[in-house]
C-alpha cells in the first residue's frame, strides 16, 4: 500500500508518496462539487480521482489497472 500525504487545504498542491515518489493533486469544480484528481510524476502509480465524500484522512482505495490494482492510502498532513 502507498500512502499519499495531502495537506487539507483545499488547494492544488504537490503530494509526496511513501516510497518516496511525488505526484500532484489539481481540484476542479471547486465552487460545485470538488472532484480531487492524482496524478504522479514519471508514471510511479496510476492515477485517480475522489469526490468530496470520498476525500477524507485515512482513505483507503483500490485503483484497478489494465495489468495491476494498487493500493493507496490518504494521509492529512500539517
Amino acid at each position: 500500500m502507498t500512502t499519499v500525504y495531502v495537506h487539507n487545504n483545499n488547494q492544488s498542491q504537490t503530494v509526496a508518496c511513501s516510497d518516496g515518489s511525488q505526484g500532484v493533486m489539481r481540484i476542479s469544480n471547486v465552487d460545485v462539487a470538488p472532484r480531487y484528481n492524482f496524478k504522479f510524476y514519471s508514471h510511479a502509480h496510476l492515477g485517480f480521482w475522489l469526490d468530496k465524500e470520498q476525500f477524507h484522512n485515512g482513505k483507503s482505495l483500490i485503483v484497478k489497472g489494465v495489468l495491476e490494482n494498487e493500493r493507496f492510502k490518504i494521509q492529512f498532513i500539517d
